[in-house]
């Protein structure tokens, strides 16, 4: 039932393609590869001092979202990809992966970076909603492209807010362990 759901999905997905959107959803894809535009965010963070903590924390969120997700999850569920259940939604926009389907890894790593994002304390708080539609675009490029199921894509956002949260906490806690030990030097 799930599986028949996610594929209608899908087919409506797909009758809404065109070469602009295509350009668009590829560009997108493109960015949420292994993380690489959340990396890019976090680097800068770090480098720019202020927001350092948070920084830090996208990189552990995002190899949170990574092992969690990529190399335990999806091996367990073993879901297959949707164009190898429905060969009609197959794309030659991008590579295709060879990977399981569920979770959604570029959904989970992009959630994941955004949630930290979302909470910082930015000056500039117009970015926090940026960085969720920035998430969800990368997360909707998936389906466009059909090499995710919407359920795949819904458990790697889930999954992906989870590992921000955490991500937050573990970071936080180390550095308040390294402040006090520092106190006490």
């Amino acid at each position: 039932m799930i599986q028949n759901a996610d594929l209608s999905i899908l087919h409506a997905i797909q009758g809404a393609a065109s070469p602009a959107l295509d350009t668009f959803m590829v560009g997108f894809t493109t960015l949420g590869e292994f993380g690489a535009l959340w990396a890019i965010v976090g680097a800068i963070m770090i480098a720019l001092n202020k927001h350092r903590t948070f920084g830090i924390a996208i990189f552990v969120a995002i190899a949170l979202a990574f092992v969690i997700g990529d190399m335990g999850l999806k091996n367990v569920i073993e879901r297959p990809r949707p164009f190898l259940v429905d060969p009609v939604l197959t794309t030659s926009l991008i590579s295709l992966p060879d990977s399981f389907s569920c979770p959604s890894g570029h959904s989970s790593t992009s959630f994941a970076a955004a949630t930290v994002i979302c909470l910082a304390p930015l000056a500039h708080r117009w970015l926090k909603p940026i960085a969720v539609a920035t998430a969800a675009a990368i997360a909707f490029s998936r389906l466009y492209l059909a090499v995710h199921n919407p359920t795949d894509v819904l458990f790697g956002a889930v999954l992906g807010i989870a590992c921000g949260v955490a991500a937050v906490a573990i970071v936080r806690k180390i550095a308040e362990a390294l402040q006090n030990r520092k106190a006490q030097a």
